[in-house]
């Protein structure tokens, strides 16, 4: 039993730090795009569109091999599936449109206002409003072993983000909305999408997200195609590396650990970021940054290493996890949690 309750943490910190490798290539994608003559809105637009048929497109061929297999279930069992996915569509949907769409914006547009650095700084407030919504909402409170691990990689964040200088007000402002915006998405998502399959959850929130900022670009005039085949490769490595991988592995991660818990791992995401922009586009490495990524991982290490404060499933579920989002479908009793 422990070792189940083990593998099922383990499970769970994997999945957050693949989602948060993942995600820390998004900002380097969309520099990219923005060099190439893409809008935010445009950039947007694509990532969400092409991340969308992607994930519809591998939904479809799951369905179609699952109703091939010689365990495919009675008529019966599947329109009880298919009644369960009607209920969830909506509410999910609508977590897409008023929950990711609005902070996905959000950060692009304090982006333009502040310095990219100063706004990922105020983007990592979020877990401590996860802390705090979950507390006043479910009357959880943290354990002393949290609140060290997010002391510790909310001061790498600092040290990692930022750069002295005076910043407008209302950047600042956007950059702490963006924030309060991602915890309380994260909460929500995490009672929302309590047992259901991560795939198909992100298809609906990339649809509901693509239609948003598609109609923008569209009455902006600002909406361009891919004209070479460098703009199609990196539209396609911002919709599937930098948001079908990251947003499904968070899903995962927050169905084993907890949004509350999923979060401190994430703060881990500003060190790849580092490491990327060092690689990929020659910043200077410095004992700043550093000091930053040794506070944050030692944040990250210490959660781990010391344990959780939520567990998702209980012990007899623990020895099956949580739906795969490759595997199992919303509704069965196989995908259930």
């Amino acid at each position: 039993m422990i070792r189940a309750r083990n593998s099922t943490v383990m499970h769970g910190f994997l999945a957050a730090i693949i989602s948060a490798i993942s995600f820390s290539t998004l900002g380097i994608f969309a520099e990219l795009l923005y060099y190439h003559g893409f809008s935010v809105l445009c950039a947007l637009a694509w990532r969400f569109l092409v991340a969308a048929l992607f994930l519809w497109f591998v939904v479809y061929i799951r369905k179609h091999i699952q109703s091939k297999s010689i365990l495919a279930k009675s008529d019966i069992e599947k329109r009880k599936d298919n009644h369960g996915q009607q209920g969830l569509w909506k509410s999910v949907f609508l977590l897409g449109l008023f929950g990711f769409s609005p902070q996905a914006g959000l950060f692009f547009l304090t982006v333009k206002i502040l310095d990219p650095g100063i706004t990922s700084l105020l983007l990592y407030l979020y877990p401590s409003f996860v802390f705090l919504i979950i507390f006043v909402w479910q009357h959880q409170k943290p354990k002393r072993i949290q609140v060290l691990a997010l002391a510790l990689s909310f001061m790498g964040c600092i040290l990692t983000f930022w750069k002295a200088g005076s910043y407008p007000i209302i950047g600042l402002a956007l950059g702490i909305l963006v924030a309060v915006a991602y915890a309380v998405y994260l909460v929500v998502a995490e009672h929302v999408l309590d047992g259901v399959d991560s795939l198909w959850a992100t298809a609906i929130i990339m649809t509901a997200a693509a239609l948003v900022y598609l109609c923008l670009a569209l009455l902006e005039d600002t909406f361009l195609i891919p004209s070479s085949t460098e703009q199609f490769l990196i539209v396609l490595c911002i919709a599937i590396m930098a948001s079908v991988l990251p947003i499904v592995t968070l899903f995962i991660a927050m169905q084993y650990l907890g949004a509350r818990d999923t979060s401190i791992i994430s703060t881990i995401e500003p060190v790849f970021t580092n490491i990327l922009s060092i690689l990929i586009l020659g910043e200077k490495v410095t004992i700043q940054r550093i000091i930053g990524g040794v506070s944050i991982l030692a944040g990250v290490l210490i959660l781990n290493r010391w344990g959780y404060a939520s567990h998702k499933k209980d012990s007899a579920t623990d020895l099956n996890g949580p739906s795969s989002p490759l595997s199992k479908s919303p509704g069965t009793d196989e995908g259930k949690s």
